[in-house]
């Protein structure tokens, strides 16, 4: 018996939504070291759960070294994924530090 497609859209519930991100920040996180690992890259993850709080991973690299590399970067080199405002990553990247 196969498993049963589920249709993507927020959870209305409050704690099964809780549940449910508690379950999949776990497993990407999970996915996220496997990643590091295997392909010898720097993975650097940030999440904020429904109630705000923030969950952070790097892989053998601080997110410390790997956001700097990051801020380093020149323009033309972040691509399409360039962040529309780079102060917002710079000013959470120091709150990050001092936390």
């Amino acid at each position: 018996m196969g498993r049963v497609k589920l249709q993507i859209k927020k959870i209305e519930n409050s704690t099964n939504r809780q549940v449910t991100f508690s379950k999949r920040r776990n497993g990407l996180i999970k996915k996220a070291y496997e990643l590091s690992v295997l392909c010898d890259v720097d993975v650097a993850l940030i999440m904020f759960s429904p109630s705000g709080r923030a969950s952070i991973f790097s892989g053998s690299k601080s997110i410390e070294e790997i956001m700097a590399r990051y801020i380093n970067l020149p323009d033309h080199e972040r691509g399409r994924y360039a962040l529309s405002n780079f102060n917002v990553l710079i000013n959470f990247f120091l709150y990050i530090c001092l936390v």
